[in-house]
């Protein structure tokens, strides 16, 4: 509050005398001694005496300043100044890229492919890709879920049995929502890929896998071993991207494309357990046997088909009365000693006839991918 100067309309000597009237007065009324003046209501006493003021001295290194303190409201502390901290550089993280391979690029000079030996625990990361129109629901999920279960539970149990190799694949997303993922494609993916058709989807399934945390998975899981399924909502031709010998980072990251639907049954039937348990096998290093793959010579092919009748990488559907007919509900075929060879668990002497599959690197595929026709 701002005090008003009063205004003197007295000489001076009056003045003195009634300004030494008013002091006595208030003196005796509100019991303060002269020279004094009556502090407000509620103020704590101070010490006013003007001559014990002006002899007291003080030392300088007595006096200090109080710090500025930033106005913040009321019954509000004032922030704290975080303390400075010395910068260092920071120090390349030490730990394994993935388990037993320090870097990336020790990764992928291994011969196999992101898909290692069937031996080995591997996960398999399910991409469903929705379309234009085209999308996935849940009843369709839960059919390709079933025929996983089917396809790999017949494959795991095949190889203990017959091989005694065991076989441990994690693919189920319903135990681990990390092992799927849904995407969305501003194209329709046709149901026969083209070789030129290929290359674009092959690019579409590297940035695809590119959004998956794969390097977590395979350290949350303890393997090296990954594969990926990318999942088309309709009817069409499966096929598998595999990694060759010579290709480098060329579709190192290996999966299979599979479609909702067989375009080759007369019913577009749900593509059924044994197509999925043929292209498992693929990533494993397995080659197809009939002679439409055009890798081997007809000789080869010839051969394959005497001694592997049954195998399920010759076919996947029977013609019954000349009717292409499936297995929905369980996997047709066997896993030959040739197939198990090329597996990198058969004997050698599978393939005496066969001398076009000897394979120098174990459960792998010898080559390009730039050499084959396909």
């Amino acid at each position: 509050m701002t005090m008003k100067k009063p205004t003197y309309t007295h000489n001076i000597k009056q003045g003195i005398v009634v300004f030494g009237v008013i002091l006595t007065t208030l003196g005796s009324v509100c019991g303060c001694a002269a020279g004094e003046v009556a502090p407000p209501e509620g103020y704590e006493d101070i010490n006013t005496d003007i001559e014990a003021v002006e002899e007291e001295t003080v030392e300088p290194e007595d006096m200090h300043m109080a710090e500025a303190v930033p106005y913040t409201g009321d019954e509000k502390e004032a922030p704290e100044t975080p303390e400075e901290t010395e910068t260092t550089e920071e120090e390349e993280p030490q730990e394994e890229f993935l388990p037993g391979y320090p870097t990336e690029k020790d990764w992928k000079e291994r011969h196999t492919g992101s898909v290692s030996y069937i031996w080995e625990p591997t996960i398999l990361v399910s991409i469903f890709v929705n379309e234009e129109e085209d999308f996935w629901t849940e009843e369709e999920k839960q059919v390709i879920l079933n025929n996983c279960n089917i396809a790999y539970g017949f494959v795991a149990d095949y190889m203990k049995e017959n091989y005694d190799t065991d076989v441990e694949l994690i693919y189920d997303w319903t135990e681990d929502p990390d092992l799927s993922m849904s995407i969305r494609l501003y194209e329709d993916v046709p149901a026969y890929i083209t070789t030129e058709e290929e290359r674009h989807y092959d690019q579409l399934e590297l940035e695809w896998v590119e959004e998956i945390g794969y390097r977590d998975l395979c350290l949350k899981y303890n393997t090296s071993s990954i594969g990926f399924l990318y999942l088309i909502p309709h009817e069409g031709g499966s096929y598998s991207s595999i990694h060759f010998i010579d290709d480098g980072d060329y579709i190192w990251n290996e999966g299979t494309l599979l479609y909702l639907q067989d375009m080759y049954s007369p019913t577009y039937e749900y593509e059924t357990p044994t197509v999925l348990a043929h292209e498992l096998l693929h990533l494993f290093g397995a080659e197809d046997y009939y002679s439409s793959a055009e890798v081997f010579t007809e000789e080869t092919y010839d051969t394959l088909a005497k001694e592997c009748p049954d195998d399920i990488m010759l076919r996947t559907f029977v013609k019954v009365n000349g009717v292409y007919t499936t297995f929905p509900d369980e996997v047709y075929g066997e896993i030959t000693p040739v197939t198990a060879y090329l597996l990198g668990v058969g004997d050698e002497d599978a393939i005496a006839d066969l001398p076009e599959l000897e394979r120098k690197e174990a459960a792998c595929f010898p080559g390009s991918v730039f050499d084959r026709p396909f």
